[in-house]
Parts: structure tokens; C-alpha cells; sequence
């Protein structure tokens, strides 16, 4: 194998390679990138056995072939070389030199066959949407995946079908403090696919490729699989074996007390007085009054803070603790120039909307301040 390939086209696929890469491998050759070049393209492969992605880029081919670099290694000396470098790959025995000006890098290899390989999908439903609108569903919601390992069903995005009016296509996520959904309209070949939970390392990835995407992406959904192929990207992920919980019973259908404010007033007022919040509970009481909101945080250790707003609110006086990073998390997706919070009382959950955003809604827990 021998290949000639400019210094940024090669740094941008090893970027997508080196974050599915896990540093630490217990199996050595999962450490390593499989690197493969046809007549005009080299493409790059990576794996931790649950995803993998697959990336093709054009280049100067001299002699066809594959093998298998540490990954880590490689992206480290391509990022270190001067920008506009020209870059020589080539095999010689059972070492691979990278040279770039007089710069010059012998790097061993594994071999390829001991490379696994899962890209492999069986049929199943397929359907294309378009980039922005993928963006958005993960946007709206990857923030709430959960993060505890035990309740593994909830670590990551449920994308099913609502039937719900019109049919949607619905992203959802929760870790049990709070809520996130959004939904598109259903694209064609969507109707009737099992929903599915897309793990939070595969989420992640995914919403790196939609930047660099316009247009269209076709996705493939089996019964433990998923597969989204962008136009110089496949990305293959292995599905949460697990059944998400029933998320609408915790969304608040009868929350009367509606208030109306400023998302970018409130989420500098709320950012503010959680300056002097403790680190663990980072609470902050919000208290409601007629065309009034009190913003409060008492903290024994850190002092008090306090921020009051003008808003529209013209229903019972109510007092009510969150989480100030969650209402943060929150307001960061809310689009529009204001931000609906529908409350019941102190106790209950709040329902959280974006009036610029269709079909977006959040639930966020009370807490005890």
C-alpha cells in the first residue's frame, strides 16, 4: 500500500475515527484503525464492537492495499504536521512509514485480518432525513440522556413513531430528573418501524457528521442495528436491548399557571444567581407573583443571591425549587425569544415549551429549596 493525501483531508476522518477509538483496549487491534486504499480513495475504519464508522476520502494511490495503524498514534502525528503538508503512507514489511517534508514516522502494524468488522446490516426499515432536521432532534434532547449505568435503557435517545394526531417521527430522552422530546413529520418509509434506543456514545457521533452534512441521510433500522450513511460516511451502531419506559405519563397534561418571560433575561438572571449555589444541589426557588418572578439562592456556605423579572403571569402566587444547571440545559434550545413554563405547584413537574418550535416540549422535576 502506498497513498499521497493532503494534511487536512486526512485530519478531518481521523478526527470522526479518534473519538470512536477507546484509548484503553483490553483487545489491542480495537486500538488500531484499518486503512484501506482502491484505484482513487483511501478509506478509514474504526471499531469499539458496539459502533463503528467507516470514512472515505480521495487521494494519490501508488500501490493498492490495507492495514491497521493505532489510531491515536496516527491522528496525533497528521494534527502535529504543519497545515498543507503532503502526506506519504506506505507499507514496507510489517511497518508503515508516514513521511510529510522531513518529517519521517515508522509506526508498526497488527494484522488486517484480525480486524472485526460490523458494518454488516440486515434489511429493515429504511428512510432519509434531512440533515438540519436531525440535528435538531438530537439537540433537543441528547442533554438529558442519562448518564447512570444501572438504568442502561435510558442511556441513550428513543426514536419511535407517535401516533398521536398526524404521525411523527419522536426523539425522546429522560433521566428521571427531566424530560426532552421533539418530533418531525414522518418521512416516507418510517411508518411502522420499531422503536429503538440509540446509544449516547453513537448519538454523539452522529450529530459531529450532521455539521459537516448537507442534503439528505439515509438511515437503515434492523432489530439491533441502525445505520446512517452520510455522503462520504457510513456509521453503524448496535441498538440499547431494552424497553424505554412509558415517558407520557410523566408529562404534565392539567399544569394551569403559565408563565411567559424572556429566554435570554432569564437564562442570564438564572446563570447569575446560581453563581453562590452549591455545586451538588445547585438549587434555585423560583417565586411567582402577579407580572413578577423572584429568582433566589441561598447558599450557608457561598451567601445569597436574588434577581427579580418583569413577566407575564396572571394566575396564583406559587413558589417552586429546581435544578438551575437543567433550566439552563433547557433554555440553551429554546429558539424563540421567549420561553413558556406551565407550572401546577411546588410539587409537581413543570412542562416547559418553545412557542417558535412545534412538537418541542420539556419536563423538568421540582426540588425542595
Amino acid at each position: 500500500m502506498n497513498f499521497t493525501i493532503d494534511r487536512n483531508a486526512l485530519l478531518k476522518p481521523l478526527g470522526h475515527i479518534y473519538s470512536v477509538v477507546e484509548r484503553r483496549n483490553t483487545i489491542p487491534i480495537l486500538s488500531n484503525v484499518l486503512i484501506e486504499t482502491n484505484s482513487s480513495k483511501v478509506s478509514f475504519t474504526a471499531t469499539d464492537m458496539d459502533m463503528d464508522i467507516v470514512e472515505e476520502v480521495g487521494c494519490i494511490v501508488s500501490r493498492q492495499g490495507k492495514v491497521t495503524l493505532v489510531a491515536h498514534t496516527l491522528h496525533d502525528i497528521v494534527r502535529k504536521l504543519p497545515d498543507g503538508s503532503e502526506i506519504k503512507i506506505e507499507l514496507n514489511d510489517l511497518n508503515v512509514e508516514v513521511s510529510a517534508g522531513k518529517s519521517k514516522f515508522i509506526l508498526p502494524t497488527l494484522p488486517v485480518d484480525d480486524y472485526p468488522i460490523m458494518s454488516n446490516i440486515e434489511k429493515g426499515h429504511e428512510f432519509s432525513l434531512q440533515s438540519i432536521d436531525l440535528a435538531n432532534l438530537i439537540d433537543n434532547t441528547k442533554f438529558a440522556i442519562s448518564l447512570e449505568e444501572t438504568r442502561y435503557y435510558l442511556n441513550g435517545i428513543f426514536l419511535h413513531v407517535s401516533h398521536s394526531n398526524n404521525e411523527k417521527l419522536r426523539a425522546v430522552a429522560t433521566d428521571g430528573h427531566r424530560l426532552a422530546q421533539a418530533e418531525i413529520p414522518l418521512p416516507e418509509g418510517a411508518s411502522g418501524m420499531q422503536g429503538i434506543i440509540l446509544p449516547r456514545k453513537a448519538v454523539g457521533e452522529i450529530r459531529k457528521l450532521t455539521d459537516g452534512t448537507d442534503g439528505k441521510i439515509k438511515i437503515i433500522i434492523s432489530n439491533s442495528k441502525a445505520q446512517f450513511i452520510f455522503p462520504n460516511t457510513i456509521l453503524t451502531t448496535k441498538l440499547i436491548d431494552g424497553s424505554f419506559p412509558d415517558y407520557q405519563r410523566v408529562i404534565p397534561k392539567e399544569n394551569l399557571n403559565k408563565l411567559v418571560v424572556s429566554n435570554l433575561e432569564f437564562s442570564k438572571a438564572i446563570d447569575r444567581v446560581s453563581t453562590v449555589s452549591i455545586e451538588k444541589s445547585r438549587a434555585v426557588k423560583l417565586s411567582l407573583s402577579n407580572k413578577l418572578l423572584s429568582l433566589n439562592v441561598n447558599s450557608h456556605d457561598l451567601g445569597n443571591a436574588s434577581e427579580d423579572l418583569e413577566i407575564d403571569y396572571n394566575y396564583d402566587n406559587l413558589e417552586i425549587g429546581f435544578n438551575s444547571k437543567y433550566l439552563l440545559d433547557i433554555a440553551s434550545q429554546i429558539k424563540g425569544k421567549e420561553i413558556e413554563i406551565l407550572l401546577s405547584d411546588a410539587s409537581s413537574p413543570a412542562l416547559i415549551t418553545d412557542p417558535d418550535q412545534d412538537g418541542v416540549i420539556f419536563v423538568l422535576m421540582p426540588m425542595r429549596v
